[in-house]
Order: structure tokens, then C-alpha cells, then sequence
């Protein structure tokens, strides 16, 4: 009966094996929240400018055709003397080409609607939701086995469901409704972390030191 089960009475090879998997566990959230770091960045403002919709609106468009790409004026004379002023005459054929291809580049971007196809996000949306519900599963399965109160287990629970569903919901969010969500999202991804670190520790003290008459 789950009522009758207690951490503190598992065996050796029992206690080390749940023990195992929470670091292993702990381990791998810590390196996805690494990643994030890296990749798109902790921040609200990193968030929306990686997820948010940054395509044209219609006038900017209708500008944009008009007017052309380029963000400012640009002259090959004007170029040219600044190369003159700072001594660089000597450059050959091959780098004036490329410092040309740089301008076009430069011109090219100004639109900067590098938006997240709905298509790669719909991908990231079902790989994460699909990982989450295995991760709800066995956290949330080793909380329920603890010493807790019910009501402890019951708000604990609900919060790591809520963490881990609302942080994908407001990635869409950002993405297709506003940029403004991108705070829901640190608060979610925040929520879960706390919930994992308030779990991970209570299994491995019920483990390792709480006494078997404290239960």
C-alpha cells in the first residue's frame, strides 16, 4: 500500500538507485537551463526578441517596396574617400567586393524579420510537452511518495503541472498573441526549477537522513 511506504525504510540498492536518477534528473534540467542561456537568453527581453512575431507590418512594407532595403544612403564615392583619408589606397579588387557585399548584406537585413516559423515552434511545443509529461510523471510520482502532507503534495503538484504546461503555452504566446508574455515564461520556467529543488531535496532527505520513528 502506498500509505505504508516510507524513503527511509527502501534498501541500500533502492535508496541508491532513486538517488541516481534525481541527480542524473537534476543534472539534466540544469543543462537545459544552461542551453536557454546560451541559445535565446534568461532574460524577458531575450525571450520575446528570439519567439515574438518581428515580420513587417503592411505600411512597413509598403515602405519597404518603395524605398528599397537599404536602411541609409550609401555612396561608393563616399566610400572611397574614407578609404583615401584613413591610407588604405592599396586595397585590391577583391576586398572592394567584398566590402560592397557587406553594404548589400547590410541593406538586406533591414527589414529584420527573422521571425520563428510556426512550423519549428509547433516542433519545440511537442518535443517539450512530450519530455514534460515524463518529467510530471516521475517527480511528481516521488512527491507523492514522501512524508508530506497531502495538502503540501496536492499544491506542489499543481504547481509543477502549471510551470511546465504554461512554459510552452507562453512561448505561443509570445509568439502569436505579444512579446509582453515573454515574462510569463521566466515565471514559469522559474516555478520549475523551484519545484524540482523543493522535491529532489525532500526525496534525498527522507533518503538519507530522516529517521524511520520521525515518519
Amino acid at each position: 500500500m502506498l500509505n505504508s511506504f516510507s524513503f527511509t525504510r527502501l534498501p541500500l540498492s533502492w535508496k541508491l538507485l532513486v538517488t541516481s536518477f534525481v541527480i542524473l534528473l537534476g543534472s539534466g534540467y540544469l543543462a537545459a537551463v544552461f542551453n536557454a542561456a546560451l541559445s535565446v537568453g534568461m532574460t524577458p527581453q531575450a525571450i520575446a526578441d528570439h519567439y515574438a512575431d518581428k515580420s513587417l507590418s503592411s505600411s512597413e512594407a509598403a515602405v519597404i517596396a518603395e524605398h528599397g532595403f537599404v536602411e541609409e544612403e550609401f555612396s561608393f564615392d563616399d566610400e572611397e574617400a574614407e578609404m583615401v583619408d584613413m591610407g588604405m589606397e592599396g586595397m585590391d579588387h577583391s576586398q572592394m567586393d567584398m566590402a560592397g557585399m557587406a553594404g548589400m548584406d547590410h541593406g538586406a537585413g533591414a527589414s529584420g524579420d527573422d521571425t520563428l516559423p510556426p512550423q519549428i515552434l509547433a516542433q519545440v511545443s511537442h518535443v517539450h510537452l512530450l519530455s514534460f509529461a515524463l518529467l510530471m510523471l516521475a517527480m511528481g510520482g516521488l512527491l507523492c511518495l514522501t512524508q508530506l502532507t497531502e495538502a503540501i503534495k496536492t499544491v506542489v503538484v499543481s504547481l509543477l503541472f502549471l510551470s511546465l504546461w504554461g512554459d510552452i503555452i507562453s512561448l505561443n504566446l509570445v509568439r502569436f498573441v505579444s512579446g509582453s508574455f515573454s515574462y510569463l515564461t521566466v515565471v514559469m520556467g522559474t516555478t520549475v526549477g523551484l519545484c524540482f529543488a523543493f522535491i529532489s531535496f525532500r526525496v534525498l532527505w527522507e533518503l538519507w537522513l530522516m529517521k524511520p520513528e520521525n515518519r
